[in-house]
């Protein structure tokens, strides 16, 4: 019979795993073009997704702060580049509250990290986001005190898959790093960095249906379909 991981301490990502980001950013980017460029509110999300594309690598690879990537991402998504650093910074907000406002959990979310909690489990958040943008989320999602700590790749000055961002969460919950164990949804940001830094690892694949699989790809320990599979492939240290 296969084992389960057995840790200490689980972390999650955010976006995505924890949080439906595509429904809160297509209405977000629908509202911010509604307000700023009503014509194109059809193409809004294609805009604001080629905005994030151009410019947020940027941003994790620390070219651009996250003022210069908020910045540049609207000017970009608006296609005005004469618009001024406060211009483009309200634009942003505006979008950020429409996100908030928006912000979703999955459906398996809170039933799975209540379930944790009241098994003991240590929990944590280590996200690639920005330290406003996702301390705004994880408040407006009801999150925050299911966590002992909330890591963004802005604070950690590196983000995943690099093994330092992964070494840092594990330094703050005062563990080794064979003690955490990673949930995300990402292959390669989540579940195979934190794999390779020396964390077990659990891929969500939550566009597939099907059972727990163990091991079916190079550094990753599990894939599930769903949060409500997590504690199949788990057992507290």
């Amino acid at each position: 019979m296969i084992k389960p991981i057995q840790a200490k301490m689980l972390m999650f990502d955010l976006d995505d795993t924890l949080v439906d980001d595509g429904v809160a950013t297509e209405t977000a980017a629908k509202a911010l073009f509604g307000k700023y460029k009503p014509s194109q509110t059809h193409d809004a999300l294609s805009h604001w997704k080629r905005a994030l594309k151009l410019h947020y690598p940027a941003f994790l690879h620390g070219k651009l702060s996250a003022a210069e990537m908020r910045q540049a991402r609207a000017r970009e998504a608006l296609q005005d580049k004469s618009l001024s650093a406060d211009a483009a910074e309200q634009a942003f907000e505006y979008f950020m509250q429409q996100y908030i406002d928006a912000t979703v959990l999955y459906g398996d979310t809170l039933a799975c990290l209540s379930q944790l909690k009241q098994q003991g489990w240590r929990l944590a958040l280590v996200s690639n986001g920005p330290e406003d943008m996702q301390q705004r989320k994880v408040r407006a999602a009801g999150l925050f005190d299911y966590f002992e700590f909330v890591l963004t790749a802005e604070a950690a000055g590196v983000a995943k898959p690099k093994a330092a961002i992964f070494q840092q969460a594990a330094q703050l919950a005062k563990l080794e790093l064979s003690q955490c164990c990673y949930v995300g949804d990402n292959l390669v940001n989540d579940a195979q960095g934190s794999n390779s830094a020396g964390m077990s690892s659990v891929w969500l694949q939550r566009d597939k249906n099907s059972e727990p699989e163990h091991q079916p790809l190079e550094n990753v320990n599990w894939t599930i379909a769903s949060l409500n599979q997590l504690h199949q492939c788990i057992c507290l240290a």
